[in-house]
């Protein structure tokens, strides 16, 4: 498997390799195209030149070509073009080479090319073969008329093979710069690849040391680094501060379940030895497994709230358990169920309930059990001769609020936010309330986040009150009203 450094900086080198080999076949080619037009400027004022000469000269007269021929002479040295002149009929006459017995004189020119003067003014061939010379060449050629009416050809032309060195040059030097630019990039290319992948190099090595389980791991961020590095960077750190949260939880929980389970259990095993060793007596027996069932229902109703809090938590409160209900008269039957206990400490009642009743659309099922252990709280923290509160009302947004509240001691703030946690006692030593599990507010707040609404706690002034929201639904009788006053049209 390739490494993220070598293959950044391998792709990285291929990628300026590859633009610098198009920029150089783009440049060499604008090259040549300017070249080749430079090439044919010249040679068209060469024949331009040569023209104007030869219209003036006779090129019957002896004397007159061997001016004529020293005059090609010196603008060949002068251009290095390479000129000729030949009669109407393709033959050369006159040869820049200057000689007298020159062994261009005499050949025939193709046709062909010299009827390029006839079509332009100036006729170009970008490649010809022209019998006097061995290569191929690039041409012009102007159709001239002497002092004396006779027709000619004056051609102008140069090696295509020396425009070809001249661009192999060109090609060296673009070559040299290619290989210099190449080896430059290969130093900033390795320091940038490493600079953008230290980051990731950092995140690997906390990803496996978190895997080991240390959790206090974090990434640091840098002004040098890339916003996007810097947010993965940030984004990590939550996630480890997130699992860390987590994993203090489950070690908390596992903690807490290991300590309720402990004491039944313990209750359980040693009443099962002392019956089984004849420690207890057998006339006791009974005694002794009848609390061996209590504790045994005890931990039944701890693994059926856990699946319960469980299956919330997973599917929420499904739309085909909801259905439209009267809040006060769950309210009211859940606290006909604690008219026992609620008379055995003495506790006044105050209730504050609508006459015409609370409909919501909800799970009736789960509010009582809302509503119950609420109660059940209340009743159990409120001091002897205390006041238990009830209330249903009208809220903002279409909802109604119920209240919960007890006197009795007020419970520390630091205390407040922790309340609905699973297994969180404000009695540190467990003691006091045997009965419970503190399951009761964490079941609460499921069932109420489950519904999509809101709960929350006050304590203040010896004074605790529970409060949660509930959805508002009209009354039958009155949408019937409403849609006798409003009918449909």
């Amino acid at each position: 498997m390739k490494r993220s450094f070598s293959s950044q900086i391998v792709l990285t080198l291929c990628l300026i390799f590859l633009t610098i080999l198009i920029l150089s076949a783009a440049t060499q080619f604008i090259y040549y195209r300017a070249s080749l037009d430079l090439t044919r400027s010249e040679l068209a004022n060469v024949v331009e030149a040569e023209s104007g000469v030869l219209s003036f000269l006779p090129a019957s007269n002896v004397q007159n070509r061997q001016q004529i021929r020293i005059q090609l002479n010196y603008t060949t040295r002068a251009t290095g073009k390479d000129t000729i002149v030949c009669d109407e009929n393709g033959v050369v006459t006159a040869c820049s080479c200057g000689l007298q017995t020159c062994e261009h004189l005499g050949s025939q020119l193709p046709i062909s090319f010299l009827d390029l003067a006839k079509s332009s003014e100036i006729g170009f061939a970008a490649k010809v073969r022209l019998e006097c010379y061995d290569d191929t060449r690039m041409a012009a050629v102007k159709l001239v008329t002497d002092s004396g009416g006779n027709p000619g050809y004056v051609i102008a032309s140069v090696s295509t093979a020396r425009i070809l060195n001249r661009m192999s040059g060109s090609f060296r030097l673009n070559l040299i710069v290619m290989l210099m630019v190449m080896l430059l990039s290969i130093p900033i290319v390795w320091w940038l690849v490493r600079r953008q992948t230290k980051p990731i190099k950092l995140m690997t090595a906390a990803a496996r040391r978190m895997a080991h389980g240390q959790m206090d791991v974090r990434i640091p961020t840098s002004e040098t680094d890339t916003e996007e590095l810097n947010e993965l960077a940030v984004a990590f750190n939550n996630m480890s501060r997130a699992l860390a949260q987590s994993e203090r939880k489950r070690e908390e929980f596992v903690a807490n379940v290991s300590h309720e389970l402990k004491t039944p259990m313990t209750t359980i095993s040693g009443y099962m030895d002392g019956m089984l060793d004849g420690t207890i007596p057998t006339e006791q027996h009974r005694k002794y497994m009848e609390l061996i069932s209590g504790e045994v229902k005890r931990l039944s109703r701890l693994v059926r709230s856990m699946l319960e809090i469980s299956r919330i938590q997973d599917k929420g409160i499904p739309a085909s358990r909801k259905r439209t209900f009267d809040l006060c008269q769950v309210v009211g039957e859940v606290l006909l169920s604690f008219e026992q206990k609620i008379n055995g400490k003495g506790l006044n009642v105050e209730t504050n309930l609508p006459d015409a009743g609370a409909l919501s659309l909800a799970d009736p099922d789960a509010i009582t059990q809302v509503v119950y252990n609420l109660i059940d709280n209340a009743v159990k923290f409120c001091p002897t001769g205390g006041t238990l509160g009830l209330c249903v009302k009208e809220a903002k947004g279409g909802k109604y609020l119920v209240s919960v509240s007890n006197t009795g001691p007020t419970i520390p703030a630091e205390e407040l936010p922790l309340v609905f946690d699973r297994f969180h006692k404000t009695d540190k030593s467990r003691s006091v309330d045997r009965d419970g599990w503190g399951l009761g507010l964490y079941i609460v707040k499921t069932i109420i986040l489950g519904h999509e609404e809101d709960i929350y706690v006050t304590s203040r002034d010896g004074v605790t009150e529970f409060s949660f929201t509930m959805p508002k639904t009209a009354n039958p009788d009155e949408r019937h009203r409403q849609s006798v006053v409003n009918p449909i049209e």
